[in-house]
């Protein structure tokens, strides 16, 4: 038989092979009508890579997208999750669900972790390249419980993820406490001990040591100038009585010399005109030797003066020179001090730096302890789906028919192999080696005279 006579076999038994598709059409519906129904709940989750920290500043860290979320989905598959799960929806409460995990003889774990393997076990979470977003893919048999695991799943991972993140930040903070105190008490013992040196030496206020340098060198201009006046007070004083500049500066003296000289006028004009032994002259001449007594005991008593001035001086500049020894040798003092207060003052410095880190840092991680939220949220939460994902209606209506019209060609086949029979003229000459003359189904008549046709 060749191919023509197949083909007319399939075109007589039609009915057949459409029978047979019918049938495997009705098998798989009935299949698909028996098959246990299971409904897909989708909830999505968006990842904002590049936010800052509220808290440090700065810009979100570079990282892979792929690695990130790929840290993330084991995370949500985790049996933190899924026993977070199971205690927000109430199921380590309920008793069928305790009695089947008595009855399992896993009692060496949890009732939590034992129901959280059985949540998670049908939990597919989808990832992609181009996009920050994780889709949590739920089956089940009941549609609603599909969308309520998959939202309960979504927001048991939000909080999750918050709280690897306030933990460690409330351990650090717990830590950071203990240390600052620890800081404070070397700070406390670098400033008793600054302090304690500074009142041993005598260095007791910010800068003492500028403020006795300062003492020490106006003490030695008073020096100096009380020098120069000891000098000058000695100078009037070794000076004769009567050439005396103090003296001869002396209103009294300047008084008592004025007098005198008007006196000696008078007598002068007294002895031309009344001659040497009047009564005036000589009364005049007593006037002047009393003017000149005067006189004698004013100089002397400004050159008593100019001495003691002088001692005065000299005690002054004698005191003045002990003080500025005494200072001289109180600020060495303090300068060789000076080397040993400033490492105690670095040792106060240091110690309150560290203080002030461990301060900063604790009101750091303190923050990051009480963030309300991470860089992940819900985008989407599920609803119950209308129509389940499996089993696949249209694509098992699909098989069937395909497959039953395959199973009929294959059946139509079998049988025309298993009993065949002439359908075509060329089939008809291959079996019995004549050719023909006549085809009557067709109307027409056809003669072979060696090899050629004829119609009539």
């Amino acid at each position: 038989m060749n191919v023509w006579d197949y083909l007319e076999s399939l075109k007589s038994r039609w009915r057949l092979v459409a029978l047979v598709a019918l049938a495997c059409i009705v098998a798989v519906a009935i299949w698909t009508w028996q098959s246990p129904r299971t409904y897909t709940a989708s909830s999505t989750l968006l990842f904002d890579l590049q936010q800052s920290d509220p808290v440090a500043g700065g810009n979100g860290a570079a990282k892979a997208s792929a690695s990130v979320l790929g840290t993330q989905v084991d995370i949500i598959r985790s049996g933190v999750v899924a026993q977070r799960v199971a205690e927000k929806l109430g199921y380590d409460k309920d008793p069928d669900l305790i009695r089947r995990y008595r009855e399992s003889g896993e009692q060496r774990i949890g009732l939590r972790e034992w129901i959280g393997r059985r949540l998670v076990a049908p939990l597919e979470v989808v990832t992609t390249r181009t996009t920050n977003v994780l889709s949590l893919n739920y089956k089940s048999a009941d549609p609603e419980k599909a969308a309520q695991l998959a939202t309960a799943f979504a927001e048991a991972y939000v909080q999750t993820q918050l709280q690897l993140r306030i933990d460690p930040a409330r351990v650090y903070s717990q830590w950071f406490r203990s240390q600052i105190n620890e800081a404070r008490d070397r700070l406390e013992q670098a400033q008793r001990r600054l302090s304690g040196f500074q009142q041993a030496r005598g260095l007791v206020g910010a800068g003492r040591f500028d403020i006795e340098q300062a003492q020490l060198s106006e003490l030695s201009q008073q020096m100096t100038t009380a020098q120069a006046e000891t000098a000058q007070s000695r100078a009037r004083a070794n000076t004769s009585v009567g050439s005396s500049s103090s003296a001869q500066q002396s209103a009294v003296v300047q008084g008592l010399d004025g007098q005198i000289a008007t006196k000696s006028a008078e007598l002068q004009q007294l002895r031309q005109s009344l001659g040497p032994n009047h009564p005036m002259v000589v009364a005049a001449q007593a006037q002047i030797a009393e003017l000149r007594a005067r006189r004698g005991q004013a100089v002397g008593t400004v050159v008593d003066a100019v001495r003691t001035d002088s001692a005065a001086a000299s005690a002054r500049e004698a005191n003045l020179r002990g003080l500025v020894a005494a200072q001289r040798e109180r600020v060495l003092r303090l300068a060789s001090a000076q080397d040993e207060m400033a490492v105690l003052q670095r040792d106060v410095d240091s110690s309150r730096a560290a203080y002030d880190a461990v301060t900063a840092r604790l009101n750091e991680v303190r923050l990051q302890s009480e963030i309300p939220q991470t860089n992940v949220s819900v985008l989407d939460r599920a609803t119950a789906p209308t129509l389940p994902s499996s089993p696949d209606v249209g694509l098992r209506v699909l098989l069937g028919i395909v497959g039953g019209i395959f199973a009929g060609i294959i059946l139509a086949l079998f049988l025309e192999w298993r009993r065949p029979r002439v359908r075509t003229i060329d089939g008809f000459e291959r079996a019995t080696g004549l050719p023909v003359l006549v085809d009557l189904s067709r109307g027409s008549v056809n003669v072979g005279f060696a090899g050629k046709e004829a119609s009539a």
